[in-house]
């Protein structure tokens, strides 16, 4: 199993699902119930995003991409958290164009949701299992993203429900509630995309510092950089030493900095510059 394989299996249940909660909302007239269609129809919308956004992470580094292409993971984490958001406004505007308007019971209907529930709870579990097997962030946001549609399925199910007993503003309300999960599920995504876009560094430079400088052989620490590349940390590390040195020995404190910082702060891409310290050699 790979990463696209999942992303194809799921694409092809969250089509089913979307059609049979679409039927069910024009069945009844329930505003929540097709808000959650919408919703179905986004996690279909991000099936697709995901399985390019894959088939490109996958490609080898290029001229163009010399540092590979594992941020367009990170990209369709963003765009999905986009299309949540755009999603979660479009639920609020039809909740409040359909507000006391009167609202149906179905039995069918009623089976219909609570079986599509069902499989959603199945396909988020069977889909994060994966995402950790495969170490894959766009699974995880994709799982995440389906976990939306459980949430919003059992909140909309409760609603129905109760408006069909003629509480029709019941209706409105929980597509509001639906609306307000969404937004947040939407902001954890862009909680985990934006910082590796951005390369935001995990770790004070402060610390990188104090580390690679209680090395012997290292006489002062310039600049500390560290990113984060959605896969990884990425460090570059300038530092002098002393200029009797032989290239060997410099290779070996170059080899010692990397180990410091993958073994404290698991920075396992590393790269070094050591430059002589001039000053002292001349003073000698």
């Amino acid at each position: 199993m790979h990463v696209r394989k999942v992303l194809l299996i799921e694409g092809s249940v969250n089509a089913l699902i979307t059609v049979c909660k679409m039927t069910v909302g024009i069945m009844t007239g329930s505003a929540a119930i097709i808000a959650d269609a919408v919703h179905s129809l986004s996690d279909l919308a991000n099936n697709l995003f995901a399985w390019l956004a894959v088939k490109v992470t996958e490609s080898p580094a290029d001229g163009s991409h010399p540092y590979g292409h594992q941020k367009f993971e990170q990209l369709a984490v963003f765009a999905l958290a986009s299309l949540l958001t755009i999603v979660a406004f479009e639920v609020i505007v039809n909740a409040v164009e359909r507000f006391g308007q009167p609202v149906e019971q179905s039995i069918l209907g009623l089976v219909i949701l609570i079986f599509s529930l069902a499989v959603n709870v199945g396909l988020t579990l069977w889909e994060r299992s994966w995402a950790k097997r495969l170490d894959s962030d766009i699974l995880h946001a994709d799982a995440t993203h389906t976990f939306s549609d459980v949430l919003t399925s059992g909140v909309v199910i409760v609603g129905w429900q109760i408006a069909a007993f003629g509480y029709y503003w019941i209706d409105t309300v929980f597509a509001l509630i639906v609306s307000s999960i969404i937004f947040y599920l939407a902001f954890t995504l862009f909680q985990r995309a934006i910082p590796v876009l951005v390369d935001q560094s995990r770790y004070p430079p402060e610390e990188l510092k104090a580390a690679v400088n209680n090395i012997p052989a290292v006489i002062t620490v310039g600049n500390v950089r560290s990113r984060d590349t959605g896969k990884g940390q990425m460090a570059d590390v300038s530092v002098t030493v002393s200029a009797s040195l032989s290239t060997i020995e410099s290779h070996q404190i170059a080899d010692d900095i990397e180990r410091v910082l993958a073994d404290k702060f698991d920075i396992q891409d590393v790269v070094v510059h050591i430059e002589p310290d001039v000053d002292q050699y001349f003073a000698c």
